[in-house]
């Protein structure tokens, strides 16, 4: 038992770099351990600032809090230390820990500009729950990333206050000309002694960083204009001294970063090297007398008043460790997934929660299930959860504290259903309806399924849902009403694809049903699945009917009816120049068609061909060349109703023998004229630009008038 112990002390030893003889910090400039040294603390600056930074707008004085900060007062006055606790309270309301804070405060005279210092007691690294590795963190602050103290001498911050100033010890932030506000003051020291200060030191010229070796974790977070890392220069150099003295030193941590608007807050770094006030304080040009973010500035006016720590710093705590604001949830980690259950076709799922400051009350919500708070880190279990293979996103937040929430997207995988045996039991391409049958044995969701047909695919619950249930028990059917769907009459295919998968993969496609007489796509990838035969077809047209069993797959196990006749396009192909002798043209037509009869033939504006197979390509011939749009009428002889109307298909060529007769009726008349004065002042290419000059204007009317009423040859 003695050895145990005696271990665990030189252990503790070991952890900490502080010791009888080792450095402190004051502020911000390392002094021996003895306090009296730390000669530069905040500085006053005899100035009347008459300004007054309230407490943060959520701050209710003494309520409960997250962090417990004790102060043992050594000489202190009543008075004083009112304004002390004030102070202590702003910084409790401020962060969280679950080790109690303890302070060492001495009142005393110690003459000078200075107006206090203060300092941590102790710096570890290495420690368990430790963020960095050979990383220095202040006492309280590794004390609450381990979750236990590690300070021997059981104080983490030991503070001086000067006793010869003319202090205000109100806490209304209406201090008189002349005097200085004690509570700013002692929130200012605490905030050096909880983390706001690093390891930097000038003599002469050069510049040392580090504790041992390794830095303090503020100092990670410092660089200079150009972006270069302090703590990638040599310590005990100059190099590392005209940086320290450059005037332009900035902190790069994201959250303080965040909390400035995203530019780096800018760090006291005078061209002089200061002791106790470079290097530790955020800059007091930047941030003046009443500026939200002045309190951590090296000096402080008479009549200046600032109870906030402001968002930079809470943004610059955060950074190096701190949880500010209370009650946060730091981590989601998955555990241990159970097996799909068949009987269920469901999972159970272990979570791991870690976090600090939940609230006393309430319950803990993790995706809706709801479980008694216990201590960080907390396993949950959540259980019934649906085996669709898809990633699951998880929320989970404090019943009493709702803004204490952390979403994970993705966490986790569900395991692929056990329990599946969804198919396409019928095909209406004509009403776009798809029906689905569960063949299985337990009732299981079909909503997040997908459909795809000819390289379109769609969410099953996404579609309309014409009868039936998307949470379908055995033996059921649903089906859905795929408007956006355009099939292809005479080569399609539908294909089942699992929750989340991909119909290019064999692994994921669950049936497939293919009508049509040529290959289809996917008919590959269903056939590697073992659902379809490649090269087998359903014959005919809608509606396909699955007549087969759950086990059964490919065409044989299929019916259709016969196929329409459909004649679906017609493009405008060549066309020939007019024919001067006859004022005539012809036009290739290019028509697309399927399920043609068998006897006639393709009537096209009333000339009829023979039937050869779409795509078919016919000439229109002995066309007037009127220069104006034809419409296009085709249909088959022996089947009127399967027919194609496509207005304005194509334009006739322009008149090449009569030129005044536009209409082609052979004679110039009134209705040509019309035509022309329709087209006066045309650009272009125009019916009437009977001067060839590429408009119609009244050179044009001239030329027309002396043929006017001449009939053409």
């Amino acid at each position: 038992m003695i050895m145990r112990a005696l271990y665990l002390f030189v252990f503790v030893l070991l952890l900490s770099t502080v010791s009888s003889n080792a450095q402190i910090f004051c502020g911000m400039q390392n002094f021996s351990h003895d306090h009296a040294a730390c000669a530069n603390g905040l500085q006053a600056s005899g100035i009347d600032e008459f300004t007054f930074v309230a407490p943060p707008a959520n701050y209710t004085p003494f309520a409960e809090r997250d962090v417990v900060i004790s102060v043992n007062y050594s000489g202190f006055p009543t008075n004083a230390q009112s304004a002390f606790q004030y102070a202590v309270d702003i910084w409790a309301s401020t962060l969280t820990s679950n080790v109690p804070i303890i302070i060492n405060a001495t009142w005393a005279n110690i003459g000078g500009s200075t107006l206090g210092f203060a300092s941590a007691e102790g710096f570890y690294r290495n420690f368990t729950n430790a963020p960095l590795s050979n990383t220095f963190y202040p006492s309280a602050l590794a004390n609450k990333l381990r979750g236990q103290d590690l300070n021997i001498t059981s104080v983490d911050i030991a503070c001086t206050f000067n006793s010869s100033f003319n202090w205000y010890f109100g806490t209304d932030g209406n201090t008189p000309s002349g005097q200085y506000d004690f509570v700013t003051v002692v929130l200012h020291e605490l905030g050096h002694g909880l983390g706001f200060l690093g390891s930097a030191n000038m003599t002469g010229s050069t510049g040392f960083l580090g504790l041992s070796g390794d830095p303090i974790v503020y100092d990670l977070f410092v660089e200079q204009l150009n972006g270069t890392d302090l703590t990638s220069l040599t310590s005990g150099t100059t190099t590392l001294g005209a940086a320290l003295t450059s005037n332009n030193l900035y902190w790069n941590g994201p959250e303080g970063m965040a909390e400035n608007g995203g530019i780096r807050p800018r760090i006291y770094a005078p061209t002089t090297w200061s002791g106790g006030s470079s290097y530790s304080h955020l800059n007091e040009g930047t941030y003046p007398a009443g500026n939200v973010n002045s309190l951590m500035t090296p000096f402080i006016g008479s009549a200046e008043a600032n109870h906030n720590p402001g968002p930079i710093v809470s943004g610059i705590f955060t950074d190096i460790g701190w949880t500010v604001g209370g009650c946060n949830l730091v981590s989601i980690t998955p555990g241990t997934q159970s097996a799909c259950n068949p009987t269920t076709n469901t999972y159970s799922q272990q979570l791991i929660l870690e976090f600090e400051a939940p609230p006393a009350t309430g319950l803990l919500s993790v995706n809706g299930s709801l479980f008694v708070i216990s201590n960080s880190p907390q396993t949950i279990s959540l259980n019934n959860l649906p085996a669709n293979g898809l990633p699951v996103n998880v929320t989970a937040f404090f019943s009493a504290a709702s803004d204490c929430s952390l979403t994970e997207n993705n966490l986790f995988t569900a395991p692929i259903a056990c329990c599946s045996d969804f198919r396409i039991t019928g095909v209406n391409d004509a009403l776009k309806q798809i029906t689905i049958s569960n063949l299985g044995l337990c009732t299981q969701p079909v909503g997040s399924f997908q459909l795809c047909s000819n390289g379109s695919c769609a969410l099953v619950s996404s579609l309309t849902l014409v009868n039936g249930v998307l949470n379908m028990p055995p033996g059921t059917s649903v089906t859905l009403q795929w408007n956006a769907w355009n099939p292809t009459l005479n080569n399609g295919n539908m294909t089942l694809v699992r929750s989340g998968g991909n119909s290019n993969n064999s692994n994921d496609v669950r049936d497939y049903v293919a009508w049509g007489s040529s290959g289809q796509p996917g008919e590959s990838i269903a056939a590697a699945a073992g659902v379809w035969n490649a090269g087998t077809f359903v014959s005919g047209v809608a509606p396909y009917v699955f007549n087969g069993l759950s086990g059964d797959y490919g065409e044989a196990f299929w019916s259709g009816s016969t196929p329409p006749c459909d004649i679906s396009q017609v493009f405008a192909g060549s066309q020939s120049p007019c024919e001067t002798s006859s004022n005539l043209f012809s036009q290739e037509l290019l028509v697309f068609y399927s399920n043609a009869p068998g006897s006639g033939g393709l009537v096209v504006n009333g000339q009829s061909f023979p039937i050869a197979g779409s795509p078919q390509v016919v000439t229109l011939s002995n066309l007037n060349s009127t220069g104006l749009p034809v419409d296009v009428e085709i249909s088959f002889s022996d089947d009127g109703s399967c027919a194609l109307s496509s207005p304005s298909l194509f334009t006739a060529a322009i008149f090449c023998f009569c030129p005044t007769d536009f209409n082609g009726d052979g004679t110039t008349d009134v209705q040509d004229f019309l035509i022309l004065l329709g087209n006066f002042n045309c650009q272009g290419q125009c019916v009437a630009d009977l001067n060839n000059n590429g408009s119609t204007g009244t050179e044009d009317i001239l030329i027309f008038m002396g043929s006017f009423d001449n009939d053409c040859p």
